[in-house]
């Protein structure tokens, strides 16, 4: 039987403790915790929050940032059959307003102050708007009425005995993984036990990862794909893990070095990083030797190039919230070079993807491009008190997620971008993700991305946003020239967009495309409609 068949996500950590009491589990900063002493924790936690009078079925957010009380927070959670509603730490209070209505938290786990804010004080602001928010849980100093100290309530439960809570793993909710809301208000993905562990299985199959390794955890684990990969993965395989409360290059690479990471979870953005970085050659990376990369396209050449530079084999998948927090499509390893930098992946087991035509929902033939649907133990149970949306997005016990993929002979997919990715020209459709793959091997380009920006006579023009190499320059000119051999005429770019930085979506790994104060809006704010912008 697979690890993962009968098992809650409190029962993995549980079994790790049992089997492997004495290894070190998490290292976050200064602290070290084996399997017995982080179990310990989330159990003496859940005792006294039972106390209190939270129960099965509550939902509570976890607001906080990648830490140690992180982890002994959603593990206790876990074990009580509290279902966990994710909040980024990176939200603002506006942002996290509407998820903590939404779900109906009961309760709220926070630091009291982290990267410069003050969290305390924003939640009590909010007190009358939330009627269901009974209590607040800070890591840190407070002295204010209703709110518990973290380690108060641990410490308080260390020596009373946690009884089991009954939970179908198959049937009762781990979690809430709340979508961007790019498009509207952020929806509440409904994740099962099962599906959360089964995930933290299926990433481990794209490099083969077992209790030998050694994870490093920036990225964040409120985050589909961090929660999966960092939160869930090595606890279930009884590895370890060094947290990152956030992503600094050097930062990361003294803890490869120190503690010999091996395995690597991030985006292309880190990866990108990680190769620019002119102090690189100055730590030993080699303990570094595989990873995933996902949140956005791979751009073509940066798995080559991670695994010719790093010596780090590499893939790349395809997720989503839907299907949170874990994945549709996997290369299995090891697999060829040529087959990474070309797909996602075939599906992962027990599940089926097609290929269908947006509007008619025809399904297409190897080769074709169209709509991304999929269907299998991994797709939510629906969007949290939203059966308009889930009726939208689950057509006859399909997922349609947007995303425009075409599939080859042998079922391997390869992903293009989204449905509302394409630019509509004059009448052709320019599919973005061709050009930026042209673009990102300009010796000046460090990172690119196209969006459509509008044209009163053609619809939409094709805006190249560019960050360049620190310390070069590129004009729209140079853009046109490097492409013009290699595309037809209507597919270069008509204008360009230096920026120093791109805006991200709430989990912090993906583009913001769309929406307000995303790329496309910031890129089509010029009144003069200069055939090349420039902004910041």
């Amino acid at each position: 039987m697979k690890i993962y068949e009968s098992v809650t996500v409190g029962q993995i950590l549980e079994r790790g403790a049992a089997q492997v009491p004495d290894k070190i589990a998490v290292v976050d900063g200064a602290e070290r915790k084996t399997y017995s002493e982080l179990n310990s924790m989330a159990s003496s936690l859940a005792v006294r929050l039972t106390e209190i009078g939270l129960q099965k079925g509550d939902r509570v957010a976890i607001y906080m940032p990648n830490s140690l009380e992180f982890m002994v927070a959603f593990y206790a959670m876990q074990k009580l059959g509290v279902i966990v509603a994710w909040v980024n730490p990176i939200y603002r209070i506006t942002e996290a307003r509407f998820i903590l209505k939404n779900s109906e938290a009961r309760a709220v786990f926070i630091f009291n102050d982290w990267d410069e804010r003050n969290f305390h004080v924003d939640l009590l602001s909010l007190k009358n708007e939330l009627p269901d928010l009974e209590f607040i849980f800070a890591v840190g100093d407070n002295n204010s009425q209703g709110v518990y100290s973290f380690y108060d309530l641990v410490n308080r439960g260390i020596d009373k005995t946690f009884t089991a809570v009954a939970i179908d793993p198959k049937k009762d909710l781990a979690m809430l993984l709340y979508t961007s809301g790019t498009t509207g208000k952020p929806k509440g993905a409904m994740i099962t036990h099962y599906a959360a562990v089964r995930a933290g299985w299926e990433y481990s199959l794209g490099v083969q990862a077992s209790s030998e390794d050694i994870f490093i955890g920036f990225l964040p684990m409120s985050h589909s794909y961090g929660c999966g990969s960092i939160l869930i993965q090595p606890i279930l395989l009884q590895a370890t893990v060094i947290l990152m409360d956030k992503f600094e290059v050097e930062k990361a690479f003294q803890l490869i070095q120190q503690e010999k990471v091996t395995l690597q979870l991030g985006a292309p953005t880190h990866y990108i990083l990680e190769l620019n970085n002119k102090n690189r050659s100055k730590y030993n990376l080699g303990s570094l030797r595989a990873g995933l990369i996902a949140g956005m396209i791979a751009p073509e050449g940066l798995i080559t190039r991670v695994e010719k530079e790093m010596g780090v084999y590499i893939t790349s998948f395809w997720g989503a919230s839907e299907v949170g927090p874990g994945l549709g499509t996997m290369c299995p390893y090891p697999s060829p070079l040529e087959i990474r930098e070309k797909y996602i992946g075939q599906p992962v087991a027990d599940t089926r993807m097609r290929v269908v035509d947006p509007v008619t929902h025809r399904e297409l033939t190897d080769g074709e491009i169209g709509e991304l649907t999929l269907t299998g133990w991994h797709v939510m149970q629906g969007y949290w008190k939203n059966p308009a949306e889930t009726k939208n997005q689950i057509i006859d016990g399909w997922l349609h997620m947007g995303d425009l993929a075409s599939r080859d002979k042998n079922g391997y997919m390869k992903i293009y971008g989204r449905t509302k990715d394409l630019i509509n020209r004059g009448g052709y459709k320019i599919y973005p993700h061709e050009l930026e793959c042209m673009l990102v091997d300009h010796p000046k380009v460090e990172q690119v991305c196209i969006v459509a920006t509008p044209n009163p006579v053609l619809g939409e023009s094709i805006c190249a946003c560019v960050i360049p190499l620190p310390g070069q320059t590129v004009t729209l000119e140079e853009i046109r020239e490097i492409m013009k051999d290699q595309i037809a005429p209507h597919k270069l770019p008509d204008e360009l967009c230096i920026m120093e930085e791109f805006p991200k979506l709430s989990g912090g790994v993906k583009i913001k495309k769309f929406g307000q104060g995303g790329l496309a809006e910031l890129a089509g704010k010029d009144e003069k409609r200069e055939q090349i912008r420039k902004k910041k």
